[in-house]
């Protein structure tokens, strides 16, 4: 009994000498130049370059197969900018009688995505939740049966965003550092929004009850259905419906571009038939040119118009008029001398506050019901609609951070940077954890966000490495009290002295507690 005694103490001896081992590996190799070897090694192996426009005669370090990607983005932008005008209603998305009974052939890539719609949710390929929607069901209310319709004036701008756009391609990967998946190039299809305007898709009060969501969905489906034609079949290839940040409500569309015919194809059928053991992939020792390289997604925003501020003092002077559609405004600087360029939007900023309440459902209150219990605030619409709407500005914020810290005015762009470096190592970080691309998780421009506010509050320096800027993002990604854990902790003890307080009370007091916010500062400022 005596030796059984000393086991648990010997157990967590050795555990305690195997941690000290590690720890003191840890710190050897931190201080040693293996570490800086192996990531400069790992950074070269994983960085991809692939410039939208590839003008400048002097790119030599992008990927051989870049002008595939720009004759292919050239080929998408010409089949969408001869969309004609039409009018959408969610018939669009319907599926065939024949489909849903299982008698019928669905179309390829164009399967439904369930999102916890409305009632008729599995006869639609997207999900379809809005109050004009549930009103246009048979049965849905006293107008029940009346169509929704919505006039689409078949123009639209496509734009790179996200890495794809990035100065030096920031946050690009290829296949090796991407989880063995190729890349994913994303271009941003933007419509017209505000009231006034013959083009606009989107307007007035569209941004409550999902309606915008709805909107936007169905010119997705309307999209993929051009772009599935067989006339374009060989150049643009198949169109598949998917999500895009992890949300069930935004749909978005990856395309598949088609394969690159072989050689012997284009040479005639002179050629000799390939013996059975040979390796398709080979053709004298080299291989053939029919591997897929990328993906092109297509997410659908809204397009903001830019302006040179003239007078940002009373930017905000309507922010208390809540249901105001009239076009607001906001901006970010760039350049050294703090010019702001002003993005306007059709939806007041006042209403993407965490606080505010979007999404009110389909029936009003009732006098004996209560308007706090109707009109809950709805932070995560609110951010879904934030980001349908900053998709071009988000890019141009993260790409002027890289050019005003390290290139200024006047310096060309180098391939990579100090910043290129510390998002490629934290990527890979991120994804080798779950930690990117999935549900409630991170994506390459939310992290990259954090380090342009790490790089303007001056918490990272612009001659700090890649191994220290990284080190700073993990200690600040790791204190940080994100959620107000510790201080409704703290709180909650206080207040019920002596008494610990249940966990129920405990977890209501974390929830109720403000969350942390950082505001990412103009450049050269601090973050007050």
């Amino acid at each position: 009994a005596a030796s059984q005694a000393h086991i648990p103490t010997d157990k967590a001896t050795s555990k305690a000498a195997a941690d000290s081992t590690n720890n003191s590996n840890t710190d050897a190799l931190a201080r040693s130049n293996l570490l800086r070897l192996e990531t400069t090694e790992l950074i070269k192996e994983a960085t991809l370059h692939l410039h939208p426009n590839g003008n400048d005669s002097s790119i030599h370090y992008e990927a051989k197969w870049a002008p595939t990607v720009r004759g292919y983005v050239s080929n998408l932008s010409n089949v969408l900018s001869a969309l004609e005008e039409c009018t959408l209603s969610p018939e669009v998305c319907l599926i065939s009688s024949s489909a849903i009974g299982g008698g019928g052939v669905k179309e390829k890539g164009m399967e439904q995505l369930n999102g916890g719609g409305g009632v008729e949710s599995t006869k639609y390929r997207v999900p379809l939740q809005s109050d004009k929607f549930l009103k246009s069901l048979s049965g849905g209310s006293a107008a029940a049966g009346t169509p929704w319709t919505f006039p689409f004036s078949g123009r639209v701008k496509v734009l790179p965003i996200g890495s794809y756009a990035h100065i030096g391609n920031a946050g690009l990967t290829n296949r090796h550092a991407n989880g063995n998946v190729v890349p994913t190039l994303d271009l941003a299809v933007l419509v017209k929004g505000g009231d006034g305007d013959d083009d606009a898709f989107v307007g007035g009060k569209d941004y409550l009850n999902h309606r915008f969501t709805d909107k936007q969905n169905i010119l997705a489906v309307h999209i993929a259905k051009q772009l599935s034609h067989k006339k374009h079949r060989s150049k643009i290839g198949s169109v598949h419906l998917t999500r895009v940040f992890g949300d069930s409500r935004k749909v978005a569309l990856l395309l598949t571009p088609p394969t690159i015919e072989n050689d012997d194809k284009k040479m005639g059928t002179n050629k000799k038939k390939r013996k059975k053991g040979d390796n398709d992939d080979n053709n004298g020792g080299k291989k053939m040119k029919n591997k897929l390289r990328f993906h092109v997604r297509l997410i659908f925003g809204v397009e903001q118009e830019q302006q040179q501020n003239e007078d940002n003092s009373n930017r905000h002077q309507n922010d208390d008029d809540d249901d105001d559609s009239s076009m607001d405004t906001e901006g970010s600087y760039n350049g050294s001398n703090n010019d702001m360029q002003v993005f306007q939007s059709w939806i007041p900023i006042s209403r993407l506050f965490p606080n505010r309440s979007n999404n009110r459902g389909a029936g009003k209150p009732s006098s004996a019901e209560s308007t706090d219990v109707n009109h809950r605030p709805t932070p995560h619409y609110n951010n879904a609609l934030s980001e349908s709407l900053h998709l071009q500005s988000t890019t141009n914020l993260i790409s002027d951070t890289i050019s005003n810290t390290f290139f200024g005015s006047n310096a060309v762009a180098t391939p990579t940077t100090a910043f290129h470096e510390t998002l490629l190592l934290i990527k890979i970080w991120a994804l080798q954890r779950g930690l990117l691309r999935g549900h409630d998780s991170f994506t390459t421009s939310t992290i990259a966000l954090i380090l342009v506010y790490l790089y303007r509050t001056k918490t990272i320096g612009k001659r700090m490495g890649s191994v220290q800027a990284f080190t700073t993002f993990m200690k600040f990604w790791s204190e940080a009290d994100w959620l107000g854990e510790d201080a409704a902790t703290t709180s909650a003890t206080a207040s019920s002295g002596s008494a610990p307080l249940s966990s129920a009370a405990q977890l209501l007091a974390r929830k109720m507690k403000r969350k942390a916010a950082f505001v990412i500062p103009a450049d050269g400022k601090n973050e007050s």
